[in-house]
């Protein structure tokens, strides 16, 4: 599929990858241009700007074209920049979009989201670790 196929506007995902962990952003496209470059509105987690610029990451989008069809660029390049006061992302690729399914990911939206369900694995993990010691102190005391 080629880039000035895409519809305007779309729904799609950006998603990054590093040393086997991913994380996956919600956006919109709204513009496209000489098949090679795609621009869409930012991404913002808790109303902060992502920066997509960082070395060493794989970046893909995904976009839906219609119900359940999706095309998808892989390493693509994306770069934000700001117009009349007003910030986007450019993205560019060099190869065709390829028919994709969509992704199982659940997109970042909030931070602290993570940060709640870190804590909330770390209490269940010692919560966990106190019952397999409390078991293993019955069983001894069973075996007495």
């Amino acid at each position: 599929m080629n880039v000035e196929d895409i519809p305007v506007p779309a729904m799609a995902a950006i998603r990054v990858s590093k040393e086997g962990k991913s994380a996956l952003f919600e956006t919109t496209i709204i513009q496209t241009t000489d098949n090679k470059y795609i621009y869409t509105m930012p991404v913002r987690v808790d109303n902060k700007l992502v920066n997509f610029e960082a070395k060493g990451l794989l970046k893909e989008i995904k976009i839906e074209f219609a119900p359940f069809e999706f095309y998808e660029w892989r390493n693509i390049s994306i770069i934000r920049f700001v117009e009349d006061g007003k910030s986007y992302l450019r993205i560019r690729t060099t190869t065709p979009g390829i028919r994709a399914m969509a992704w199982s990911d659940k997109p970042v939206t909030t931070a602290k989201k993570k940060k709640q369900n870190i804590i909330k694995e770390e209490a269940l993990e010692v919560v966990n670790a106190a019952q397999a010691v409390q078991a293993n102190k019955e069983a001894e005391g069973e075996k007495s």
